[in-house]
């Protein structure tokens, strides 16, 4: 895609966080609609990590730029981060086999907040291949496929409930 095409829509994206996050502070979250209520919802829950704060506070003048940090040589998105938040928010709500997986995950000790990321790194991975995908010409079912497939598999395998809950940690440390 054309990078500024790119830039338009994180300019676009930008703008959405600021508005959110003003709606945050004016407390008016309940006059946004559903969708960005769940991004609000994530915000909140990540409020306290600097880097998503000043991702936020500066999210209407990066005029498009990326906002990435590099910690111990990993670069990584913070609103990327909330972006997953919200979309495994919005997944449980209405997709019962990811609900399923959430509450399996939670029943299991893991907290709610932890049980996000698992999913959230699934979501993303899945987006990935189907991205890939896109780009080679191949199948995009696959990838969703894949994803099915592992989602009910957090549901009945506890070693594979385990192995991901490892992999994919509650640690924020990479935003403090």
């Amino acid at each position: 895609m054309d990078d500024d095409l790119f830039k338009g829509l994180r300019e676009l994206v930008g703008l959405h966080a600021k508005l959110v996050y003003d709606a945050i502070r004016a407390g008016t979250v309940g006059e946004l609609p559903e969708e960005s209520q769940h991004y609000a919802q994530a915000i909140r829950e990540h409020m306290h990590l600097k880097h998503i704060h000043n991702a936020l506070e500066f999210a209407d003048v990066r005029e498009g730029e990326q906002y990435e940090i590099t910690v111990n040589g990993e670069t990584v998105n913070p609103m990327a981060h909330i972006a997953a938040h919200s979309a495994v928010k919005e997944q449980i709500e209405q997709d019962p086999s990811i609900r399923a997986a959430f509450e399996k995950l939670v029943g299991t000790g893991i907290s709610a907040h932890h049980a996000e990321h698992v999913l959230g790194a699934l979501f993303f991975e899945m987006e990935w291949e189907k991205a890939r995908a896109i780009e080679t010409g191949k199948d995009l079912e696959k990838a969703q496929t894949t994803y099915n497939r592992k989602i009910q598999k957090l549901v009945q395998d506890s070693a594979f409930r385990k192995k991901l809950t490892r992999q994919f940690s509650d640690d924020h440390s990479v935003f403090e």
